[in-house]
């Protein structure tokens, strides 16, 4: 089986580029074989960041007709047995809807034994508790999915844990969930993305001292124990 991780979450600002930031250099450490995407055209920072290091490509979601294949070498990666990481944009179901629709995507994924998987970056508010329970709907038994609560964007998941009927649904559904691990400095985390750094180079920077590079290590040790803890790159997650 093959997966194509889809990094998305509807709303804007709630960290969907950063996790997917984050499961490229599980990739590269772990030594991993993907090739990565950026459908985020305004604001394509795993582009700029992992274009050169890592090949990362750019693909383009639409409903305009023009952009009809801009986004099938996501599939075709996945249909020479490649694991795809793809960061999507804001409000992205639309147009990923109209791709899989009129490409009736999901039945040539089982032909050619393809998984699709959505991850959902959260940050518990009410719109996007709201987004997800809808993408549930949206994707029926198609999709798996995987719930990023977003701890870098708070620490108050009382929202999540008190609404019963979504974490029912998720249990039901075999929803994998992530408690995305909080970045500590947020100068640091700004200077990484000032100067276009991967996570690997900002953790032996010459610019950053030695409790900065301890901060890059210690983040990406909690959130690669998640990922592991999860299963979520497990290659037989079908």
């Amino acid at each position: 089986m093959t997966h194509i991780h889809l990094f998305g979450g509807e709303k804007g600002g709630v960290g969907k580029s950063f996790v997917c930031r984050t499961a490229i250099a599980f990739h590269l450490h772990r030594q991993l074989d993907f090739v990565a995407f950026d459908a985020d055209r305004s604001n394509a920072d795993v582009l700029r960041i992992y274009g050169d290091k890592t090949g990362c490509q750019r693909a383009i979601l639409s409903e305009a007709d023009k952009y009809d294949n801009a986004a099938n070498e996501i599939f075709n990666a996945a249909l020479d047995g490649r694991r795809v990481l793809a960061n999507l944009p804001a409000q992205a179901m639309p147009s990923l809807r109209q791709w899989i629709d009129d490409n009736e995507l999901f039945e040539v994924a089982a032909e050619g034994n393809v998984q699709f998987v959505s991850w959902f970056v959260s940050d518990c508010g009410l719109d996007s508790l709201n987004l997800f329970s809808k993408l549930l709907d949206l994707w029926g038994e198609s999709m798996q999915h995987v719930f990023v609560a977003n701890y870098g964007m708070t620490e108050r998941w009382d929202r999540l844990k008190q609404d019963r009927a979504l974490m029912q649904r998720m249990r039901g559904r075999g929803v994998k969930l992530i408690k995305f691990p909080k970045f500590v400095g947020r100068s640091d985390r700004d200077r990484i993305d000032e100067l276009s750094l991967t996570f690997e180079q900002a953790a032996s920077h010459d610019d950053f001292g030695a409790i900065s590079r301890q901060r890059v290590k210690s983040f990406l040790r909690k959130a690669f124990d998640e990922f592991d803890r999860t299963g979520v790159f497990d290659d037989d997650w079908s």
